[in-house]
C-alpha cells in the first residue's frame, strides 16, 4: 500500500533550507521554465522552506560543495548524459552531502539500483517484466546476442545509463530463416525520430557498442513490444504513491506507417492519479509492482525518490481483453516536467524526509537513511 500522506509540517524555529540542483549557468536563480518546477517551488515555500538554487557546472565543483554544505536537503535534476557531460562529479558531491546527514533525492545509490536500464533485468520476474537479459562485457554481447536474436527475432538493446533515446536501438535480423551469427545482416535503428536506420552486420553493431561499457557498465536487451504504436504510459510516483500519468506517443522505434498522423501530433497531456483509464495500472503498481521492486532492490519505501516515473508499454491483452503492461524504463535522475497537481505531495514528502534528517543530524531523533 502507498505510504500515508504526510501531515503538513509544523512551524519550526527556522525554515528548512532545501536546495534545487540542476545543470545550469553560474548565478541562475531558477531552472528554465520548461522544466515545470514553478508549482513545486511555490509548494516548498509554503511549508515553509527556503528554496536555494544550486546551478551545477563541472567547472564549479568547489562552489557547489560549499552550497550543499549549508543545506538541510537537496532535490537534484541532472540527466545521466547531457551536452557531452555525465553525472560523475554530481554524484560525488551528492554522496558527500548525504554522508554529512543532508537529505538527497534522488541519492546516487538509489539511482544505481532503480534508475538505470539494469532494473529491467533485475525485476524481470515481476508482473511488469518481459524477456530481458543483461550483458556486462563486450565479449559477452558478441557471444550471446546472435542466439537471442535467433530466438526472439527483434530486440531493443539499451545501454545502462542513457536518456532521451540515446543509446537505445532496435535490432532485427534481416533474414530470420538463416542461422544467426555475428556476420548476419541486421536492421539497426536508434530510438530517435530522425534515424531511418541502416543495415549492418551484428559484428559491426557489437563493435559500435564498445564505448558504452566504460560509463554505462552494462547493456540490456528486451523483447520488442508489437503494440508500441498504441503509445506509452508514463506513471509518476512520489515514494510509492502514484501522483499522475502522461500518455505519450514515442515514434523513434516505430516501423514506417504504423503510427497515424493524429497520434504523431498528439500533445503529451499531464493527468492526475484519479483518471479512470489508468486505475488498473495504478492498482497493480501501488499494491504489487513497486513494493516487490523495493524488496528486490533492497530499498525502503522512504528511500524511493520523492519524484520518479516508470514508463509502461502495452503488452498482450489477456483472455478477458484486458491490457497488460511491460516496464520500458524507470526515470529517476531528472524527472521534469511532471504533473503539476503532484507538487503538494512531492513538497510534503520532501519536507518530511528533510525534517527527519535535520533532527537526526542534531541528535533529536533516530538517524534515518539519507537516501
Amino acid at each position: 500500500m502507498p505510504m500515508p500522506m504526510p501531515m503538513p509540517m509544523p512551524t519550526t524555529e527556522e525554515p528548512l533550507r532545501i536546495g534545487v540542483l540542476w545543470r545550469g549557468e553560474a548565478g541562475a536563480r531558477t531552472p528554465p521554465e520548461d522544466r515545470g518546477l514553478g508549482q513545486l517551488l511555490h509548494a516548498l515555500g509554503a511549508i515553509p522552506a527556503e528554496v536555494v538554487p544550486v546551478p551545477f557546472g563541472d567547472d564549479r565543483v568547489e562552489e557547489v560543495r560549499r552550497q550543499l554544505g549549508r543545506l538541510d536537503g537537496v532535490l537534484a535534476w541532472v540527466n545521466p548524459i547531457q551536452d557531452g557531460a555525465n553525472r560523475r562529479r554530481v554524484d560525488e558531491l551528492l554522496r558527500e552531502a548525504a554522508a554529512k546527514g543532508i537529505w538527497v533525492s534522488a541519492h546516487p545509490e538509489v539511482i544505481e539500483k532503480m534508475g538505470t536500464k539494469e532494473v529491467l533485468y533485475r525485476t524481470r520476474q515481476l508482473g511488469w517484466g518481459s524477456d530481458t537479459t543483461c550483458y556486462r562485457t563486450l565479449d559477452e554481447l558478441a557471444e550471446r546476442l546472435p542466439d537471442r536474436l535467433a530466438h526472439l527475432g527483434r530486440l531493443v538493446v539499451k545501454q545502462g545509463r542513457a536518456n532521451g533515446g540515446n543509446g537505445v536501438w532496435s535490432v532485427e535480423l534481416a533474414d530470420r530463416a538463416a542461422p544467426a551469427t555475428l556476420d548476419s545482416p541486421a536492421h539497426v535503428r536508434e530510438a530517435r525520430a530522425d534515424d531511418a536506420g541502416e543495415r549492418i552486420s551484428l559484428r559491426e553493431f557489437v563493435r559500435r557498442c564498445g564505448p558504452c561499457f566504460p560509463w554505462s557498465e552494462v547493456l540490456i536487451d528486451q523483447e520488442y513490444q508489437p503494440r508500441l504504436a498504441d503509445g506509452m504510459i508514463r506513471c509518476y510516483f512520489s515514494h510509492d504513491e502514484v501522483v499522475g500519468f502522461c500518455h505519450q506517443w514515442p515514434v523513434g522505434l516505430l516501423d514506417a506507417g504504423s503510427v497515424t498522423p493524429r497520434r504523431a501530433r498528439t500533445a503529451h497531456e499531464m493527468e492526475g492519479p484519479e483518471v479512470a483509464t489508468y486505475q488498473q495500472l495504478r492498482q497493480q503498481a501501488e499494491k504489487e509492482w513497486v513494493p516487490e521492486m523495493a524488496r528486490a532492490l533492497g530499498l525502503d519505501m522512504r528511500e524511493l525518490p520523492v519524484i520518479w516515473d516508470a514508463d509502461f508499454l502495452y503488452g498482450p491483452k489477456d483472455e478477458h481483453a484486458r491490457d497488460s503492461y511491460v516496464l520500458c524504463e524507470i526515470n529517476v535522475s531528472a524527472v521534469w516536467p511532471f504533473p503539476p497537481m503532484a507538487s503538494s505531495t512531492i513538497a510534503l514528502h520532501t519536507a518530511a524526509r528533510v525534517v527527519e534528517a535535520r533532527q537526526a543530524r542534531r541528535g533529536n531523533g533516530p538517524r534515518p537513511s539519507t537516501r
